[in-house]
């Protein structure tokens, strides 16, 4: 990664997901010890996996930030996803990207059995929520997404493990290609006001279900590890559809929705600074 100076340097970072491309664009600021803020995104968006990368919206963007694009670097879970991005990459002046895929190159302890099969994105999220959670206490990040995770980050900062679950769009497509009559209910129709519990027809059935089963799922994981945990953990929700879970949580728990777009920011200061 080259290193360049001035006020308008910035960092394109992409987060390549199992069903979606998601782009924040963040100024790079001077870090001082102890800061306890996560980098700002400037401007998002999200593309699905299979769609053609936008890259004429994403540069049109980009410079009406007036910046200049001196850093991009790459994280996720889809090496599929990435491979492909990778191959339709402009020839525009940008710089090349930064691949971060080793679990070992990041700045966090991680406490499980096997390392090297944690997601990155799941150490993305516990590395910017360790920027906010509060000193010598506990975590857990809840990141809805095609998946849903609910991991918990120690006391002292360490990537502790957590709980795997299908996310609202798994389990749609699920009760879709797995029964004979059950239609698909898209994200869209998800992101609709907060179903009823009792559907009265199927589509609202379905919506039902996947909502209050989704959140139900989740609170009892996090009333769980709130019973493990020696503490009282600070509770982070994240990813696409957290939006959906948050007004349905604990009034404490805390809405980032770009957390692993701000992790990939984090580490690539972090390795910018190890050069």
């Amino acid at each position: 990664m080259h290193k360049d100076s001035g006020a308008n340097q910035s960092l394109l970072a992409i987060d390549v997901g199992n069903s979606r491309i998601k782009f924040g664009l963040f100024k790079i600021e001077e870090q001082h010890g102890g800061q306890r803020t996560l980098p700002m995104c400037l401007r998002s968006m999200a593309t699905e996996l299979d769609e053609v990368v936008p890259w004429d919206e994403l540069a049109h963007w980009i410079d009406g930030s007036g910046m200049t694009i001196n850093y991009v670097t790459i994280g996720g879970v889809n090496p599929r996803g990435r491979d492909q991005l990778l191959d339709g990459w402009p020839n525009n002046g940008w710089p090349a990207p930064f691949i971060v895929e080793s679990p070992f190159s990041l700045p966090i302890e991680i406490r499980v059995d096997s390392p090297r099969t944690v997601g990155v994105d799941r150490l993305l999220n516990a590395i910017a929520g360790n920027v906010i959670r509060p000193n010598n206490r506990s975590m857990i990040i809840i990141d809805s997404g095609t998946a849903t995770t609910v991991d918990v980050v120690s006391a002292d900062g360490a990537f502790e493990g957590g709980a795997i679950l299908p996310g609202f769009q798994l389990g749609a497509q699920a009760l879709h290609q797995y029964t004979a009559f059950l239609p698909k209910i898209s994200n869209p129709e998800m992101a609709q006001k907060t179903p009823e519990p009792l559907g009265r027809n199927t589509r609202d059935a379905l919506r039902s279900g996947l909502f209050w089963g989704q959140l139900g799922a989740v609170q009892e994981i996090v009333r769980l590890y709130r019973k493990q945990l020696p503490d009282d953990p600070f509770v982070v929700v994240t990813g696409g559809a957290g939006r959906l879970l948050v007004p349905h949580m604990d009034d404490r728990t805390v809405h980032e929705p770009f957390l692993a777009l701000q992790g990939i920011v984090i580490v690539a200061d972090y390795l910018r600074q190890k050069e």
